[in-house]
């Protein structure tokens, strides 16, 4: 067996289905059955967890019913929360067997297949994917725009994940050990398996292939508000897995966009008013303030349990106010009305981005402002799920 693969009990392993539903009252009744009658087929142990978010439907009563027929069911409401990442890890906290299979509740991951992915784990693998990439795997019925969607949020989670193919999938199965190799797990939407992948520091990933089916019942809940999410938490991976370099490249983005404000700002003011230089310049720099500040603001909003300032609205202001004073006085004693060339802005622009660096740098701490967290306090959890401690890395 090769160095690092987690093998529990080969001969006859203990599985743990987890399915976290919202509005899937008539998908329940579907899968529940299809997913025991897989695993009962190998003989083996099986628990189905499903999680709820208090779907106003009829998934109490449906689980209820089911449990009656399928006595490897459990289930739990939750009332306080919401969140499929959330809901998996606290279907992962109540498993009592060795191996976890995270899947849909809407029958787009075969139930079928479930047994495959635990075979995967047995001879090969610490983390396995149900993927529609890989040789023999399929979707049905994309358009042309949601494959697309698919490709661009894989392409962007590829630093982390290598060679896989489908790493954004949500069928996936891995030892219940591995989490206690886990950094914190504070996953953001949809996508926890990519949080574990990065995590849990896997090495060996298998993919077995799937066909990935459109759902039968209900609604997708893949909105709008799910990609800014993912984004979100790819910002949060990245800081992660690459700290330093993903904290330069966010201050670059943000700095970028600030530029392109302030030399826009500037230019209409120029070509359209009477204000004079010194004037547009300080309208420039405060239009590049504001872009910055939208960058900041959500930045605060998404590190908010991990951020180091006491204060991070008051110094920004302060910060800001510095960068306003020296790019203003660079601008209107280097750069006239009459020769505001590109060279000389270009020159402006950078000496600004030196400024923002050395005094977020100096005055903030590091760029992201950000606690260190030791990895011997490491704890398994989401934001708002149930803890579950680890041990030390």
């Amino acid at each position: 067996m090769a160095k690092g693969v987690l093998v529990l009990n080969p001969s006859q392993p203990s599985v743990s289905v987890i399915i976290p539903t919202f509005r899937e009252a008539d998908n329940l009744p579907l899968i529940v059955p299809q997913v025991a009658a897989a695993l009962a087929a190998r003989g083996w142990p099986f628990e189905i967890i499903v999680v709820d978010d208090n779907s106003p439907d009829a998934t109490p009563e449906v689980l209820q019913n089911l449990a009656r027929t399928t006595p490897q069911l459990r289930y739990k409401i939750r009332t306080d929360e919401r969140g499929l990442s959330s809901a998996v890890l606290a279907g992962m906290a109540m498993a009592q067997n060795d191996y976890l299979v995270t899947m849909d509740a809407d029958l787009s991951h075969p139930p079928e297949a479930v047994p495959l992915l635990v075979d995967k784990l047995l001879s090969e693998a610490d983390f396995v994917i149900g993927s529609r990439y890989v040789p023999g795997g399929k979707t049905e019925d994309w358009g042309f725009f949601r494959w697309l969607n698919s490709a661009g949020a894989t392409l962007l989670a590829k630093p982390f994940v290598g060679q896989t193919r489908d790493p954004m999938a949500g069928f996936f199965a891995l030892p219940r050990r591995l989490l206690e190799t886990a950094g914190p797990l504070s996953p953001v939407g949809y996508k926890i398996g990519l949080e574990l992948l990065v995590k849990c520091h896997v090495q060996r990933i298998a993919e077995v292939p799937i066909t990935f089916r459109n759902r039968i019942h209900g609604e997708s809940k893949l909105t709008m508000k799910e990609q800014f999410h993912y984004l979100e938490h790819l910002s949060l991976l990245y800081d992660y897995k690459y700290p330093k370099a993903s904290a330069r490249t966010k201050f670059l983005i943000a700095a970028g966009c600030g530029a392109l404000a302030c030399v826009g700002t500037v230019g209409g003011l120029q070509r359209w008013s009477d204000f004079g230089f010194p004037i547009n310049i300080a309208f420039g720099l405060l239009a590049m303030i504001a872009v910055t500040f939208a960058f900041f603001a959500r930045y605060v909003h998404a590190q908010r349990d991990s951020l180091h300032m006491q204060h991070p609205y008051s110094e920004f202001v302060y910060i800001s106010l510095a960068e306003l004073v020296t790019g203003w006085f660079f601008a209107v004693s280097t750069v006239s009305a009459n020769s505001a060339s590109y060279v000389k802005a270009a020159m402006g622009i950078a000496v600004l981005l030196i400024v923002r660096y050395a005094l977020r740098k100096v005055f903030m701490h590091d760029l992201r402002g950000l606690r260190g967290v030791p990895k011997a306090n490491f704890q398994v959890t989401a934001r708002t799920a149930p803890r579950v401690r680890a041990a030390s890395a």
